[in-house]
């Protein structure tokens, strides 16, 4: 696997409100007239803590619809800059020729979910399972580098990449105090779809096109999903666009909320 390849999987994995109607609440008794579903509350406002260690804000608002299940909108935004854990990264891809510290990366995404709480005490507590949509939108500039008379060069390439994938979440919820929950997400694999274009503009003699052609192509054979379609390159720069199969993990969330 490539230092480019490494560089551009590893960045893109460190790197929604909605009505409803309520029928019972979990703990309190069923929403059957109208002072009873004034008294209830339907809605958790939650902030993802962990996210906020990589600068990434992850928000979600979950209603209640039922006595076991609920829905739920989250949203989430990564300004754009440098990316976190930096040095990390530069220890997973172990590559000096990586031009890591050039990498910059953005994000915002947008993430639908229905959850059913199978347990006795229902809806916001205990385990759930959570079918869900996810659409992400990562904007980068990737540096790729390649090999021209016999010094290396670095590529940026600039532009967004598109993701839209549906997954199963699975996770648990608990009551900590009086309108205080901490919902746990442990484990949301998802499968789906990705496009975009990345473009990298400077003048190329013939010989540079014919460098940068060969890292471009290895970098295609060595992708996972075969993501990258195609790429071209002519003496303004070179193209790749992205469209293909895309997977993903939605795990290891720690969000305090507050219900209302």
């Amino acid at each position: 696997m490539t230092s480019c390849m490494k560089l551009l999987f590893g960045t893109v994995f460190l790197g929604c409100s909605l009505t409803g109607f309520s029928q019972l609440d979990s703990s309190g008794p069923t929403a059957s007239s109208g002072q009873e579903a004034a008294k209830t509350k339907n809605n958790i406002i939650k902030l993802n803590l962990s996210a906020l260690v990589a600068k990434n804000i992850s928000l979600q608002y979950e209603r209640g619809i039922g006595r076991k299940t609920s829905i739920a909108l989250g949203i989430h935004t990564l300004p754009f800059g440098d990316v976190p854990f930096q040095s990390t990264l530069i220890d997973i891809v172990d590559d000096p020729s990586a031009n890591i510290k050039e990498l910059k990366l953005g994000a915002f995404g947008i993430t639908p979910e229905f959850r059913f709480y199978p347990g006795r005490k229902g809806v916001f507590r205990g385990l759930y399972l959570g079918p869900f949509f996810s659409y992400n939108s990562y904007k980068t500039d990737l540096p790729i580098n390649y090999d021209y008379n016999n010094e290396t060069r670095t590529g940026i390439f600039k532009g967004t990449v598109t993701t839209y994938t549906a997954g199963l979440q699975i996770g648990a919820q608990w009551k900590l105090g009086n309108s205080i929950y901490l919902d746990w997400w442990i484990l949301g694999p998802n499968y789906g779809g990705a496009s975009g274009d990345v473009v990298f503009s400077s003048q190329l003699d013939y010989y540079e096109q014919g460098a940068l052609s060969i890292q471009l192509q290895q970098l295609k054979d060595d992708v996972p999903f075969h993501v990258i379609k195609s790429f071209s390159v002519d003496n303004n720069g070179a193209i790749i666009n992205f469209k293909g199969p895309w997977a993903g993990i939605r795990a290891l969330g720690i969000n305090l909320g507050y219900r209302f």
